[in-house]
């Protein structure tokens, strides 16, 4: 073997050795299999702590789109607790198509490999299977605390919510409004 060849065995060695390190991670240690893992309960065990852990957020009047067919793409971070962030995934004005404003949420998981808590909108049941969505509601109130109609739910995927506004209460929310969600559940779970 001359010099070239060996250079390109070494290379294509760790190439390899790189990559099975990447796929091993990505099965074992990133926040999606650690979370596939504690949900599926393999080599952890996974604890119900609390149902219906109510959360507050506010939505600033400038993230909901008040044009017929506007749609605002924010990703804003509105709320960290028990290791879940909540954001504020999108906005859309459905004007001519839905005749409402649809607020779209996502959660996000700051998941340890040992042990840790989490929120999750549905219900992990002792023989495997889940249950979407667990019991719990969306309530909306504006500036001032006066409760706004909710137009329509959404749950999923994964530990995501979404509702709806009727155009017609749009003059409601002009100063922004709250969204209080008792959904979520509260887990502890550990390694084995």
């Amino acid at each position: 073997m001359n010099n070239g060849q060996k250079v390109f065995a070494i290379t294509l060695i760790l190439v390899v050795m790189v990559l099975m390190f990447y796929r091993y991670y990505n099965l074992n240690y990133s926040q999606q299999a650690i979370l596939d893992n504690v949900t599926n309960r393999d080599g952890y065990s996974l604890v119900n702590q609390q149902e219906q852990v109510p959360i507050e957020v506010f939505i600033k009047p400038d993230w909901i789109p008040f044009k017929p067919n506007e749609r605002k793409e924010l990703n804003v971070q509105l709320l960290k607790i028990h290791n879940t962030t909540i954001i504020l995934d999108n906005v859309w004005n459905r004007g001519t198509s839905g005749n409402d404003i649809y607020f779209s949420f996502h959660a996000t998981f700051n998941m340890k490999y040992k042990a840790g808590e989490f929120l999750y909108n549905g219900l992990f049941n002792e023989d495997g299977t889940f249950s979407s969505p667990s019991s719990g509601e969306i309530i909306l109130y504006d500036k001032v605390r006066n409760k706004v109609p909710i137009g329509g739910i959404g749950y999923g995927p994964n530990a995501d919510f979404s509702f709806s506004i009727q155009l017609k209460d749009q003059k409601l929310i002009q100063n922004g409004l709250y969204v209080r969600y008792t959904g979520y559940i509260l887990y502890d779970y550990s390694k084995k």
